[in-house]
């Protein structure tokens, strides 16, 4: 096994299940999921936001999380590695992710650069915890103003899915 294969496991390794999440951070973890799969999940994603945001708002929202992820291609520290959507369980960087929106949420600057730091280089930890900022308010929204429809979304029928 090479040293690039174990630091991706890391990222890979399950810390926990989606459940025990805040409901913002489980929304967040399914975004991310869904986002990463192909350019055509991402308009499927955009349509689900949407939906509860509204189609200026929604486009916002995912070019937020387009630059978040540009960032972290580009100045992560390692690969980020993200399981199935459909799977219940929780990688340790989808943990990551999680406590940065919910940090940014909770309005903690200094926590939210904390995650960021342990997902990119320091010198962009700040400013990635900003987008995060921006994304966790609308996902806290989409929350607030679509509960039903986000909770179908992000709780789908359990399927078998390779991780």
């Amino acid at each position: 096994m090479t040293r690039h294969t174990v630091i991706a496991q890391r990222g890979a390794r399950r810390v926990g299940v989606l459940a025990d999440l805040s409901p913002v951070e489980q929304l967040a973890v399914s975004c991310l999921r869904i986002w990463s799969l192909d350019p055509a999940s991402q308009t499927r994603l955009l349509a689900i936001l949407a939906h509860g945001l509204g189609a200026v708002r929604a486009r916002a929202a995912l070019e937020v999380m387009n630059e978040m992820m540009h960032i972290a291609s580009r100045y992560g520290r390692r690969p980020f590695i993200r399981h199935a959507p459909d799977c219940d369980c929780l990688g340790a960087d989808e943990a990551v992710f999680a406590g940065l929106i919910e940090a940014a949420l909770d309005d903690d600057p200094d926590e939210a650069g904390l995650f960021a730091a342990l997902v990119v280089r320091p010198d962009v930890a700040r400013p990635f915890a900003g987008l995060a900022m921006e994304l966790a308010v609308a996902l806290s929204s989409l929350l607030r103003d679509a509960p039903q429809m986000m909770r179908r979304q992000t709780h789908p029928e359990p399927q078998t899915a390779m991780h």
